[in-house]
C-alpha cells in the first residue's frame, strides 16, 4: 500500500471518529456480540459504517443525526425509498387483522402474487423463496437436472449469492478472476463452473464450442451489478439466447436487481430475449424479503410433488404471508403506475449521470459512468461511478476491462468512504435512484459529490 494512500485512510479514520462519535462508540462496546460488526460484509464501509436509527424516503439517519442521502436504498431492493406509506400500511392492516405472522399454511396472497409475477414476465409458472441466493441456487440444480449436464457458465464479476454455483470469479485478486471466492467449497465448484468475459459474444461462443454438449446453463445479468454496472448490449444477449437453445443447455436470467428495476416487469424483454429461467427478487418484495424463480413449466415441474427431482422446498419462511402482501402492494403499485413511475426515474437517472459528468470535468477528477445503455435501457435509475486511471480513456464494457483502466488508488471503496463524510450513502460510485429523491437531492449529492472528489484530487493529484 502506497504512503499516500496510508496516510489518507488514517487521516479519515479520524475523520470518521470526529463526524460520527456514536457509530463509533456503538462498535465499540458491541464488538464482541455482533461479529465482524454486522452480519452482512457488503454493509461495511471503511473505517466503519455510521449506525442508522431511522430510514424514510431518500435517506436515513444515523445515530448524532445526521440526513444522509442514500443511493444504496436496500441492496437495490427500495424502488420507493426507504419504508414508502402504501406498503408499510398495508403490512400494518394485515397484522391488525390477524395475519401475517407464520403460521405454515397456505394462503391466497401466495397465488395473487405467482399470478402477477407470471403476468408481468410473461412466464408459465413461479416458485417462491425467500433470497436471491437460494433463488439462483434452485434455478441452477433446475438446469443441471433438467438437461443432465453439470457445467455451469457464468461471467466473471457476476455475483449470484453466497451459494456454491456463484463462488467463482466474482472479485478480482491479481488481476486475475479465475478462482473460488471462499474456502470450504469442494473442488468440483471449481471445475462445474466456467468464467466468460461479459459482453463478449465471442469467447461466450468458443466456450459454447468447446464444452458445448456439458453445459446445463448460462446464468447472467442483465446489468452486472457487483461486477461494476454494465450493460448487456443486445448482441450478446441475443447470440446467449441462440447458442444455449443450439446447445441444448438453459439461459438464467439473474433479475435480481434488473427485475421492475426498468418496467413493470423483467428487463429481458427489453432486449427482445426470452430466457428459459428468470430469477426475481429485491424491488418484487418491497422491502421485505422475497424471491422468485420464473419460466417454464417443465423446468420447474422438476421440483413438484409428483416429481420431486430437485428439492426446490424453500424453507420455513418461503411464501411468508407478510412478506408476500409487501410483494402483491408493490406489484400493484408498479403495473398500476408503470407510465409515470419508469420515465421519471429514467429522467432523474439522466440528471444525475450528466451532473456527475460535469463535476468530473470540473474537479479533474475523471469517472466512468455506467448503469445504462440509452438504445436498450433509457429509462435506467442506476447510477454507477468508477474514478478512472485518465481522462478520455474509453468506457469499459466489462469487468476486465475496468481492472486495466480504473484509477490505480481511488478505488470504489475509498469513493465511498469519503462520500459518507460527506453525507452520501453509495454503492460502487453511486447506486440506485428511488421514486423518493427529487430533483433537488440529486443537486444537494452533487454538490456533496463536488467537495468528495476535491478531497480525493487533493491527496491523489487528476
Amino acid at each position: 500500500m502506497g504512503t499516500k494512500l496510508q496516510t489518507f485512510r488514517r487521516a479519515l479514520e479520524e475523520d470518521y471518529r470526529q463526524r460520527f462519535p456514536n457509530s463509533w462508540r456503538h462498535y465499540r462496546e458491541r464488538a464482541r456480540s455482533v461479529l465482524d460488526g454486522t452480519s452482512h460484509a457488503i454493509r461495511w464501509s471503511e473505517p466503519f459504517m455510521p449506525v442508522a436509527r431511522r430510514a424514510e424516503g431518500p435517506a436515513f439517519e444515523d445515530l448524532d443525526g445526521h440526513r444522509i442521502l442514500d443511493y444504496w436504498q436496500g441492496h437495490f431492493a427500495n424502488l420507493h425509498g426507504h419504508n414508502p406509506p402504501f406498503l408499510r400500511e398495508a403490512m400494518e392492516r394485515t397484522l391488525r387483522e390477524g395475519r401475517g405472522l407464520q403460521t405454515g399454511l397456505v394462503h391466497e396472497v401466495e397465488a395473487e402474487v405467482c399470478e402477477r409475477i407470471a403476468a408481468c414476465a410473461g412466464a408459465e409458472t413461479v416458485r417462491l423463496t425467500t433470497s436471491g441466493s437460494l433463488a439462483t441456487f434452485y434455478a441452477v440444480l433446475l438446469a443441471r437436472a433438467f438437461t443432465g449436464r453439470s457445467l455451469v457458465v457464468k461471467v466473471s464479476g457476476g455475483w449470484h449469492g453466497s451459494q456454491p454455483f456463484g463462488l467463482k470469479g466474482v472479485r478480482p485478486r491479481e488481476g486475475s478472476f479465475d478462482h473460488l471466492e471462499s474456502e470450504g467449497l469442494g473442488a468440483e465448484v471449481g471445475r462445474d463452473v466456467l468464467l466468460t468475459r461479459f459482453n463478449d459474444p465471442e469467447d461466450l461462443a468458443r466456450i459454447f464450442r468447446r464444452h458445448g454438449d456439458g453445459i446445463a446453463c448460462f446464468l447472467v445479468e442483465p446489468v452486472l451489478g457487483a461486477g461494476g454496472g454494465f450493460a448487456a448490449r443486445s448482441d450478446y444477449l441475443r447470440e446467449a439466447r441462440r447458442l444455449t437453445a443450439h446447445y441444448g443447455a438453459l439461459l438464467l436470467c439473474d433479475e435480481i436487481i434488473t427485475g421492475f428495476r426498468f418496467r413493470a416487469g423483467d428487463c429481458t424483454r427489453l432486449y427482445g430475449v426470452v430466457p428459459d429461467l428468470w430469477i426475481l427478487g429485491k424491488i418484487l418484495g418491497g422491502g421485505m424479503p422475497v424471491a422468485a424463480v420464473a419460466g417454464r413449466r417443465q423446468v420447474l415441474a422438476l421440483c413438484t410433488r409428483e416429481c420431486g427431482r430437485v428439492k426446490f422446498e424453500g424453507g420455513t419462511y418461503s411464501a411468508h404471508e407478510l412478506s408476500l402482501v409487501a410483494a402483491r402492494e408493490q406489484l400493484r403499485h408498479v403495473m398500476e403506475h408503470e407510465g409515470e413511475i419508469y420515465p421519471r426515474l429514467g429522467a432523474l437517472g439522466r440528471r444525475m449521470r450528466q451532473g456527475l459528468a460535469r463535476v468530473s470535468r470540473e474537479i479533474g477528477v475523471p469517472l466512468f459512468l455506467l448503469g445504462d445503455d440509452p438504445d436498450v435501457l433509457p429509462q435506467s435509475s442506476l447510477v454507477l461511478a468508477h474514478p478512472a486511471r485518465e481522462a478520455n480513456l474509453p468506457a469499459p464494457s466489462c469487468p476486465e476491462e475496468l481492472l486495466e483502466r480504473r484509477h490505480p488508488e481511488i478505488g470504489e471503496r475509498l469513493l465511498k468512504s469519503v462520500l459518507m463524510l460527506e453525507g452520501v450513502s453509495t454503492r460502487s460510485g453511486l447506486g440506485a435512484i428511488s421514486t423518493a429523491h427529487t430533483e433537488a437531492d440529486l443537486d444537494e449529492t452533487l454538490r456533496r459529490y463536488a467537495r468528495a472528489l476535491e478531497r480525493l484530487r487533493e491527496a491523489f493529484g487528476s
